[in-house]
């Protein structure tokens, strides 16, 4: 995995429960545990952070739309920001 970009498909806890778990392989992406960091989807702005469990909450993205079973999502890094792309995203 580039170290711009984050790529992963939802299992089914992480889209019942709405977390995203970071793998050790992939936690150099992110920033430090409980460190805030901006990450923009459909045009807003969230405050998001790491758990200690290496997890992301993602439960105020369910707001904008549904991140089923499946969903794969796409984190972009550009400069300070995230920015995250998701194919299977359902409306609500």
């Amino acid at each position: 995995m580039s170290e711009t970009k984050f790529v992963k498909t939802l299992n089914r806890p992480e889209a019942k429960y709405r977390y995203w778990h970071i793998k050790k392989e992939d936690r150099d992406f992110f920033p430090e545990a409980h460190e805030i960091f901006k990450l923009k989807f459909e045009d807003k702005e969230y405050e998001m952070k790491v758990n200690h469990k290496d997890d992301i909450m993602t439960g105020q993205l369910y707001n904008v739309c549904k991140f089923p079973e499946g969903t794969t999502i796409n984190v972009e890094k550009k400069r300070t920001k995230y920015v995250l792309t998701a194919k299977g995203t359902q409306s609500w």
